[in-house]
């Protein structure tokens, strides 16, 4: 096939690329969300998946099979909008809100902010409320649909922008975009543990790191071998990685720990190798100090993070390691639900331990002695993320061994972002070897293996990684939309509450949507809500299933809707919570339902002082 031919080619597929991707849009658009929807997959028409499978596959073919900057440019622009559009499957199918759980929190204190209740700064990561406040503003939108517009399209992009750009500007290949675009919609560090696409500023800004990472190698790379603030790019660095502060001090910190690593790199290689190529790049000392600075002053400033530091330091100090019984306790209901913890690390991690494997190996080779001499920038490159991976990975052992839940997994999510750009560069160099005569590539039959062997892998790889980038039944995880039916039977129950009686839930109480429907700062200092923050609130299947109108002594409201039921009868099968419990709740005399919207039921239980 000659060029020209070639080119007709990826133009024709290019089209019905994106044709299928505006029917996609389309199918998803026109199918709303009427109800809780157990399943974001199922739920959404099978046309949509249809039209993203296809503008993938298209992109896939064009991004490592066209030579025209324009043709790849179009194909990382298909790629990007499938990923966009599956990512924001909740705003095309127009849920209420998005994360049932901190993503209500974050709604609350948006809200607050939005009223003026409290300033930007009484919150310790203000940057997405102050977005989705300012999107408000401007478009007449309530928050519970602007608060999803950063988590769903706008850190994203920028993550999807900034991988291809780290590549491009560590590599100078003409494999850096089509691969870094490739590797750029898997989006590895969403763990789905603890790092989400949903409003979450801890996974916001773990997407923005790329950026911030970007602006750092062009700063180093940039002319002159003194430090320069004022350069374009000195400034755009140091304002980007500020900025990263207000989106979430604790990946800043990881961020502060890896520029640590790599402005003492620069000082050794000075001292002892002033003739190596790190010896002549701009230093990053100063701006390391500026941004460690205003972490620290902004850290003091919320007792928030002081606690949460002073609880590792304790953790570690009295308790040492505790990180088995509650993953023991997780693995056995796993295996009691017909699953296993090797089944979902496999649908989680497989995707992931590929690249730690690649990023290990590039690592390994530029330590090993081995670097290419005609790329001295990208040598320089791969010693810089393997130095700067150390301290983030440290970080992650301590809080590992440290009781702090699967915060953790936060830290895996930013170690996540330079595998990813380590992995690629090995992908890169991998590209370059196999297609050693670029111009004969396209029609030669080796050439022809190769790019079935790269778009069969990219598509795989999309496949297993976005068939868990929403929680669903197939990660044994209950969807987490927020419906219409959840916020009208809160706002009615909370507005004609007695003050006394305590409105229970299934798992957990009412907190989450108090701090939504009332602001965060104001549940916790002004309300004294009944049962808030009270770990009694949560009904237990145990209580639920056997004793429910005898666990209490006075009456106790007790919430349950349709997500309840579907989620602990359909998706855990029962395991905790019975159908035989649920139907008791219309049957027991001394349960009376008051209130019924039809996705959610308010039930009032008499408690054991009235037999007294």
């Amino acid at each position: 096939m000659t060029d020209n031919t070639a080119a007709v080619v990826h133009k024709a597929a290019l089209t019905v690329g994106f044709l299928a991707f505006a029917f996609a849009i389309v199918s998803a658009h026109t199918t709303p969300a009427t109800g809780y929807e157990l399943s974001i997959y199922r739920a959404t028409p099978l046309r949509f998946w249809g039209g993203v499978g296809v503008g993938f596959l298209v992109a896939a073919v064009v991004l490592f099979g066209a030579r025209s900057r324009r043709l790849v440019d179009g194909a990382a622009l298909l790629a990007g909008g499938c990923l966009l559009a599956v990512v924001s499957i909740p705003l095309l199918r127009s849920y209420a809100f998005y994360g049932a759980g901190d993503a209500m929190t974050h709604l609350g204190w948006a809200r607050e902010i939005q009223t003026g209740v409290i300033g930007p700064d009484a919150v310790l990561y203000p940057a997405i409320h102050l977005i989705a406040v300012e999107l408000g503003a401007l478009s007449g939108l309530d928050l519970t649909e602007t608060l999803q517009f950063a988590p769903a399209l706008l850190f994203p992009g920028v993550y999807l922008v900034s991988i291809p750009l780290c590549l491009e500007v560590l590599s100078g290949s003409r494999w850096a975009v089509p691969t870094g675009i490739a590797v750029a919609v898997l989006l590895l560090p969403i763990n789905k543990v603890s790092v989400h696409i949903l409003a979450h500023p801890s996974s916001q800004a773990i997407l923005f790191t790329p950026f911030v990472l970007y602006l750092l190698f062009r700063y180093l790379g940039s002319p002159g071998r003194g430090f320069s603030a004022t350069s374009a790019t000195g400034a755009a660095f140091g304002l980007a990685a500020l900025g990263m502060v207000f989106v979430h001090p604790q990946e800043t910190m990881a961020l502060v720990s890896v520029l640590v690593a790599v402005a003492g790199l620069q000082l050794v290689v000075r001292r002892y190798r002033p003739t190596a190529a790190i010896a002549s790049h701009r230093p990053i000392g100063v701006h390391t100090v500026v941004v460690g600075t205003v972490l620290v002053a902004w850290l003091l400033r919320h007792e928030r993070a002081t606690s949460r530091f002073e609880g590792v330091v304790s953790s570690l100090v009295t308790s040492g390691a505790t990180t088995g019984d509650g993953t023991a306790e997780r693995g056995a209901s796993l295996v009691a639900l017909g699953g296993s913890v090797e089944e979902l690390f496999l649908k989680l991690f497989a995707v992931t331990t590929i690249f730690c494997v690649l990023a290990g190996a590039v690592a390994l080779y530029r330590v090993a002695g081995r670097p290419d001499p005609a790329r001295p920038w990208r040598n320089a490159a791969v010693t810089y993320l393997s130095i700067g991976l150390l301290p983030p990975t440290g970080i992650f052992v301590v809080v590992f061994l440290a009781e702090q839940g699967d915060h953790y997994f936060r830290f895996q999510g930013f170690i996540m972002v330079i595998v990813t750009i380590l992995g690629a560069l090995g992908i890169v160099a991998l590209l370059e070897r196999m297609t050693v005569d670029d111009r004969r590539r396209a029609a030669s039959t080796a050439g022809a293996v190769v790019l079935g062997v790269v778009v069969f892998a990219f598509v795989l790889a999309v496949a297993l990684q976005l068939a868990a980038v929403h929680q669903s039944p197939y990660i044994y995880q209950a969807n987490q939309q927020v419906t219409d039916a959840d916020f009208d039977a809160r706002a009615v129950a909370f507005e004609f509450h007695d003050g006394e009686t305590v409105i229970a839930g299934i798992r957990s109480g009412q907190g989450r949507y108090i701090d939504a429907h009332f602001g965060r700062e104001t549940a916790v200092w002004e309300l004294s809500f009944p049962g808030y923050g009270d770990d009694d609130a949560g009904v237990t299947g145990e209580t639920f299933n056997t004793n429910l109108t005898t666990r209490y002594e006075s009456d106790r409201y007790l919430m349950v809707g349709d997500r309840h039921e579907r989620q602990e009868v359909d998706l855990y099968d029962g395991f905790r919570f019975s159908q035989a419990g649920f139907d008791r709740l219309d049957t027991d005399p001394r349960v009376e339902r008051v209130q019924d919207n039809g996705g959610i039921r308010l039930y009032r239980i008499e408690g054991t002082d009235e037999d007294a």
